[in-house]
């Protein structure tokens, strides 16, 4: 019994020691022997006494206010941010390159794959797994074979051989890599067993709370840049449903409270139809080292607006060229697999089905500057004309009757009279009389003669 009380002291004072010590090279009692350890009284005092030491000696930091918050978790497949963070990563020309469709990297990020180096994905802060996507030693190879090819001096049939290959080759890889985005994580790995939703990248473009925020945002932005954006070419989504309403008669009966503040001073009437349209197709503006830019938050696309001015020439470039490099198509400079360009990862509901992000916001704008109308003729109606009711509409609308006669006072004052007698008789009680019989006489004691003394 001594023993396993010394063998607990011993591990109490171990535990102790080594939290008071996180280092261990520093520590000499965690490397002590268990059997040299003299015996120590396990008294409250004692106790008591420790950790105060351990308290002054190791003081608790207070937070600092500048503190940067607490990182996401590495596993979160709801949260949007931290996918975006992900696929953020992608957005370098030079360390991602254009992959196909199935192994995008979208398809990627989704699976908590991050881009770490030259088409590299990492799992950071779960397993820590690697897996380098490259496809060009295919292209390499083939290539190869072609020029073996080439020396027996057919070379039409040896190029098309070797690009034949070369799809082949590709279409082979794209499915071997489309397996590793899930079974390169390793057998413990949460993204190995579960990914993000289809609809993640979704972006939440239909409630008013959310995209008016992120329009007047984008909108603001781009009055910074206002004289980069006033002499460019404009190209955005077309209208094919009769029910959207054109932007210039969007920025005319928007609210001024949508888009800024009220008493703020607003551009120029073409300048602000201009960062409208703009804004209306998801892209925000700034400066970059005195330089215009349009990005976007989806998909990371950034474009510098100095090469569609009127007066830019581009250093190589033919006289077909000169027209298309003078538009910006609001819709095409963003990424392929951008919500805002493809519908398929808006992942739109009802009947929004199969729209991109700028279809559904220009169909959710159309729509609330319709009830912002309704809601205002009916305003005005009812200041121009004051509210009437139903019996006061009836009189008004039927001709007014002759004044009766006294015959017909007369006649209507009997009636009257007799419909209250009759209801006075309907709420009158008649109550029936009751007979009180009387109280039964005692009983006669019949056959009992009084006692009589003799």
């Amino acid at each position: 019994m001594a023993e396993a009380i010394a063998t607990k002291k011993r591990n109490f004072y171990k535990s102790l020691d080594a939290f008071n010590n996180p280092n261990p090279s520093s520590t000499s009692v965690a490397t002590e022997p268990a059997t040299k350890r003299p015996r120590r009284n396990l008294s409250a005092a004692s106790a008591a006494s420790r950790l105060t030491t351990a308290t002054a000696n190791h003081p608790a930091t207070p937070a600092k206010p500048n503190q940067s918050p607490k990182p996401p978790p590495a596993f979160s497949p709801w949260s949007q941010d931290t996918f975006l963070a992900r696929l953020r990563t992608f957005s370098r020309v030079s360390l991602w390159h254009p992959k196909p469709q199935s192994i995008s990297e979208v398809k990627w990020a989704k699976r908590g794959w991050s881009c770490v180096d030259v088409n590299t994905v990492a799992c950071k802060g779960c397993c820590g797994k690697r897996v380098v996507v490259s496809l060009d030693f295919a292209k390499t190879e083939s290539v190869n074979r072609g020029e073996d090819v080439e020396g027996d001096g057919d070379n039409g049939e040896a190029q098309e051989n070797s690009e034949q290959d070369e799809d082949e080759l590709e279409a082979a890889l794209a499915l071997k890599y489309q397996a590793l985005i899930v079974d390169g994580h390793s057998d413990s790995c949460p993204w190995r067993r579960t990914g993000c939703p289809d609809d993640i990248y979704r972006l939440q473009v239909i409630r008013a709370a959310s995209w008016q925020l992120e329009l007047r945002r984008r909108y603001q932005s781009l009055h910074q840049i206002s004289d980069a954006i006033r002499e460019v070419t404009l190209r955005g989504s077309s209208q094919d449903k009769q029910s959207l309403i054109p932007i210039d008669q969007l920025l005319a009966d928007l609210p001024a409270d949508v888009l800024g503040p009220p008493g703020e001073e607003q551009p120029a009437p073409e300048d602000s139809l201009k960062a409208l349209e703009i804004a209306m197709h998801g892209w925000k503006g700034s400066e970059d080292s005195g330089n215009e830019l349009l990005h976007c938050d989806a998909c990371f696309q950034r474009v510098g607006l100095w090469m569609y001015q009127p007066g830019y020439k581009p250093a190589r470039s033919s006289s077909d060229d000169e027209d298309q490099t003078a538009i910006v198509d609001l819709v095409e400079l963003h990424r392929e697999h951008c919500p805002w360009r493809n519908p398929d990862n808006q992942c739109a509901l009802g009947t929004l089905k199969g729209l991109n992000a700028c279809q559904v916001l220009q169909t959710c704008v159309s729509a609330f500057v319709k009830d912002e109308r309704r809601r205002d003729e009916r305003q005005r109606k009812s200041v121009h004309q004051p509210e009437t009711t139903e019996d006061e509409q009836e009189a008004e609308s039927s001709p007014p009757s002759p004044a009766p006669s006294r015959d017909e006072i007369e006649k209507q004052d009997k009636e009257r009279e007799s419909r209250l007698k009759r209801l006075k008789s309907l709420f009158t009680i008649k109550r029936k009389s009751t007979v009180v019989a009387p109280p039964n006489p005692k009983p006669s004691i019949v056959g009992k003669r009084p006692a009589t003394r003799g």
